[in-house]
């Protein structure tokens, strides 16, 4: 009677609840649950929860409907819409069957599909944090995959930074491994404690044989074994792990709680078991007053609407479940019966508490330890008891948890005076001096000597290891790029030397390998074993020699000025002892004197002698005022010609070029215009410099652009004269400028840093190298390697030729020479011309003597005629007077008939006609 009365006070309470903005005053709290001890637990507890004025505001009761879980998930499903859903249950707790394992899935499909939050109270499946399949469930017990935070926070207390984690491939063991490869990279405290795993181990449920698998680990540095696994695979695993004498002293294994079952868990093992696991009662009572808290909460803030009543009515979604499920989510119960009660973004308990549990002999579990939350720090704190720990092989010591392998795979990359690298065609031909070294995943072999082989030597003697040696994969150091950029879920991995580090496929890096944090944060470096900085590799600026290098000490300007002075003072010379009354000119003409006169020629012929300093024999300045302007000439001669001489010297024998470059702030560096190209090595050390610093990254778009692969290559480009300057490692720059004098180094050392050896992350190595390094300074073997290796053949040899003065050859005096043969040609093109005038004068002279000749003649005809004439014409008036022809006439007659052979030609009135031949004379 009492029950219906409270049905028709529930079903009037729903129909008030539908009123908009009035809330419900009664619940309806669903349970489906293993046992009927639960449910009279379950009713019990909602019960006295309505007497709570902390949980149950006044006017507010709650009350209770549930069901004994079947194993059938079918039935289930139809019994939760049947039993709870009709009876509009604000909340369903649900818990495992004592059989099967899907009846808890099916209360949350069924839920779930209505909105209605499920809080389960013993499932553990990492399935159920899927919130697209369990939209609204959330659990009071963590899944099984919560047990990697505290691995790892047992790890950290041991010091334990390499594992090796063996999980099943369901569900379970793939989320336990996520979670913990995410939680040991997220350690806030130190990022060098980060845990690595160094091998993966991952098998598939219903095992029969797990020894080819534990076989393939027992060779790995690592000692410690994480593991989940179900009861029946672990005892496999444990029976074939005794069998390989893999349970013994030296290795650790932690387990989850299900492996911990094993019947033959090995003595010293380490297993986690959840406190209040097996509870029921106690994650009742949790679920129940979260669930409570998260009603009042919302019932002062939030409409409630009344949830759904029937399975078949699907066409609305119940709003108020989601926010219900919200509100359940943010609870916290600080003092609950399973400890402090919480829940992560995916309805998740966090902060549960376990228990470390120690294996003892006849499989006696003994707790040494407890993962618990703490008030003060509101963090999970672990405690342990270490001197109560019985380890692997009944030792009551912690052991090491790795094997420090004594054979080491060790790397190192061509890079001169560090690695020289010499091929072969067996290792037998490699000398005392050399180490095979084959290249890296290749069949060609190679003999490698230098400063880095001779330091593994010591290093393998002081610290006692053996190792194999192979050169770098790709002839690079390393860089950190992303691959296949274009396809989805690209990331960033490490190449070269650093990339096999990483991966683990090598132990050790021997090389000019320089420490920078880029690098640090994946790889362990040792302690500096040469320190070091950026330089910048450059040719020497080699003075073009022409054929005017002789003219070279004086400018342009001066040479003019100094041809236009000679010539100026040579007319001045000229007009004062022309002008002068005791220069040669007055005096030749008054004393009659033999010294010839000082003309314009012979003045600009003393003005060269005088300059060029040559003999001067004939045409000096004879008056004092041309003698003074001499003496001064003679003085500007001296001057000039010992400036010329000291310049040209410093010109052709002992100038030393500098470098073009003051360092890396010169302004030719930082403006892109220039048209200056400078580059480094791709990946390098170097390279990531630049990258880092700021100021730098205009320099280095215009140089990436020009970036090698490999120092060899740039610094034979520099030598060619291809490159103009090379930034690179200060130790191998000055090297290579000691080798060849015509390389200089430019600037001061930038980006200083060290060389040190490269070792995987938590490699044990690491401190026993450092000392070794460290005594190697102290003792003097690094000094002993940079003298035999670095500095022989050093900077002596340059300085010295340096000081010595050059020698002048052909190139450096080649235009005296064409000076010099252009004087020769010149005289015999002048003699020529001498010669082709004097041959034209002398024809003109003859010419002239025939037509002086022949006018003489003439004239000798001429006043011959007239004498023979003068006497004639007498003797012709008397006898014309007398009238007798005289016999002269008859004589003359004659003469002018009769000529001699000898005489010339006259004519025959040669009275009438007489040649003027004035114009002949000169």
């Amino acid at each position: 009677m009492w029950r219906y009365a409270i049905c028709l006070i529930y079903f009037g309470s729903t129909v008030f609840a539908d009123k908009k903005g009035i809330n419900p005053t009664y619940y309806n709290v669903g349970g489906v649950l293993s046992s009927n001890e639960s449910i009279a637990f379950f009713k019990d507890t909602i019960s006295n929860l309505n007497f709570k004025d902390k949980y149950v505001p006044r006017g507010v009761t709650y009350h209770d409907y549930s069901i004994l879980m079947d194993p059938n998930p079918i039935k289930t499903a139809l019994n939760v819409c049947k039993d709870l859903i009709g009876h509009r249950v604000y909340a369903v707790v649900v818990s495992h069957p004592l059989t099967g394992e899907l009846s808890p899935a099916a209360v949350s499909y069924t839920s779930g599909f209505y909105h209605i939050p499920v809080i389960g109270i013993s499932s553990r499946d990492s399935a159920f944090s899927d919130k697209n399949i369990h939209v609204s469930f959330l659990r009071t017990v963590p899944p099984y995959s919560h047990q990697a935070d505290v691995w790892v926070d047992v790890l950290k207390h041991f010091n334990y930074m390499k594992v090796i984690v063996i999980h099943s491939s369901d569900t379970d063991g793939r989320a336990i491994l996520g979670r913990f490869q995410t939680t040991s990279q997220s350690i806030d405290e130190d990022v060098d404690r980060k845990v690595v795993v160094e091998q993966v181990i991952e098998f598939e449920p219903g095992l029969d044989s797990f020894t080819d698998k534990l076989m393939d680990v027992k060779g790995a540095q690592a000692r410690v074994f994480l593991m989940y696994a179900s009861k029946t695979d672990a005892e496999i695993i444990f029976r074939d792990a005794t069998y390989l004498n893999m349970t013994t002293a030296g290795y650790v294994w932690m387990v989850t709680e299900q492996a911990l079952d094993a019947a033959n868990a090995p003595e010293g093992l380490l297993g986690l078991r959840l406190v209040n696991a097996t509870n029921e009662h106690a994650h009742i009572q949790d679920s129940i007053y979260v669930l409570a808290s998260a009603i009042r909460d919302m019932n002062t803030s939030e409409e409630i609407v009344a949830p759904p009543s029937d399975c078949d009515n699907s066409g609305s979604i119940w709003m108020t479940g989601r926010l219900l499920f919200d509100y359940v989510r943010r609870q916290r119960l600080d003092n609950g019966a399973t400890g402090h009660v919480a829940f992560d973004d995916h309805g998740d308990r966090v902060h549960a508490e376990y228990d470390m549990v120690n294996v003892r002999a006849q499989g006696e579990h003994v707790a040494v330890g407890k993962y618990f939350y703490s008030k003060e720090t509101q963090k999970m704190r672990l405690e342990l008891k270490e001197s109560e720990i019985i380890w692997m092989g009944r030792s009551p010591s912690k052991p090491e948890g790795f094997m420090i392998p004594t054979h080491l795979k060790v790397l190192t990359i061509e890079e001169k005076p560090f690695v020289y690298a010499r091929r072969v065609d067996d290792e037998s031909d490699c000398t005392s001096e050399e180490i095979p070294c084959p290249h890296y995943n290749a069949n060609r072999v190679y003999c490698c000597k230098g400063f880095c082989m001779d330091l593994l030597r010591y290093l393998s003697k002081a610290i006692n290891f053996t190792y194999s040696l192979a050169l770098s994969p790709d002839g690079q150091f390393g860089n950190y790029i992303i691959r296949n950029l274009s396809a989805p879920g690209a990331k960033k991995e490490w190449t070269g030397l650093i990339g096999e580090l990483v991966y683990e496929r090598s132990d050790m890096i021997v090389a000019p390998l320089t420490i920078n944090p880029e690098r640090a944060e994946f790889i362990e470096f040792s302690k500096p074993f040469k320190y070091q900085g950026i330089t910048i590799l450059e040719k020497k600026p080699s003075r073009s020699s022409t054929l005017v290098s002789f003219l070279q000490p004086f400018s342009n300007t001066l040479w003019i000025l100094v041809m236009v002075s000679v010539h100026v003072v040579a007319l001045v010379l000229y007009l004062l002892d022309r002008f002068s009354p005791f220069g040669r000119f007055k005096l030749a003409n008054i004393d009659g004197t033999e010294e010839d006169a000082l003309n314009l020629s012979s003045a600009i012929w003393f003005a060269w002698g005088v300059l060029l300093n040559s003999g001067i024999g004939e045409g000096t300045p004879r008056s004092f005022s041309a003698r003074v302007l001499g003496m001064v000439w003679a003085g500007f001669a001296m001057i000039i010609v010992a400036s010329y001489t000291a310049n040209l010297a410093a010109f052709l024998v002992l100038e030393r070029p500098k470098t073009k470059l003051t360092g890396i702030n010169d302004a030719r560096l930082r403006n892109t215009m220039e048209n200056l190209t400078c580059a480094t090595v791709k990946g390098s050390a170097v390279d990531m410099y630049f990258r880092r610093q700021v100021e730098l990254s205009n320099m280095y778009r215009t140089m990436e652009a020009n970036n090698y692969d490999n120092a060899e290559q740039a610094i034979q480009d520099v030598k060619n004269g291809k490159l103009m300057a090379f930034i690179w490692d200060s130790s191998r720059l000055e090297f290579e400028a000691a080798q060849d004098c015509e390389l200089v180094t430019a600037g001061e050392l930038f980006g200083r840093s060290g060389y040190g050896v490269g070792l995987q992350k938590g490699s044990p190595w690491a401190d026993l190298v450092t000392l070794a390094i460290l005594d190697f300074h102290e003792s003097g073997i690094m000094e002993s390697l940079d003298n035999q290796w670095i500095l022989r053949n050093n900077l002596l040899n340059c300085e010295e030729n340096e000081k010595t003065p050059n020698t002048l050859g052909l190139k450096n005096m080649a235009g005296v020479f064409i000076l010099v043969l252009a004087g020769i040609i010149g005289g015999i093109v002048l003699i020529v011309i001498e010669v082709v005038y004097k041959r034209h004068q002398i024809r003109k002279q003859k010419r002239m003597e025939i037509a002086r000749h022949a006018a003489d003649r003439w004239r000798g005809a001429v006043e011959k005629r007239k004498t023979l004439r003068a006497a004639i014409l007498p003797s012709q008036r008397r006898a014309k007077s007398n009238g007798v022809k005289e016999a002269g006439t008859i004589s003359l007659s004659v003469d002018r008939g009769v000529r001699r052979r000898d005489e010339p030609r006259v004519p025959r009135y040669l009275p009438a006609y007489t040649p003027d031949v004035s114009h002949l004379v000169v």
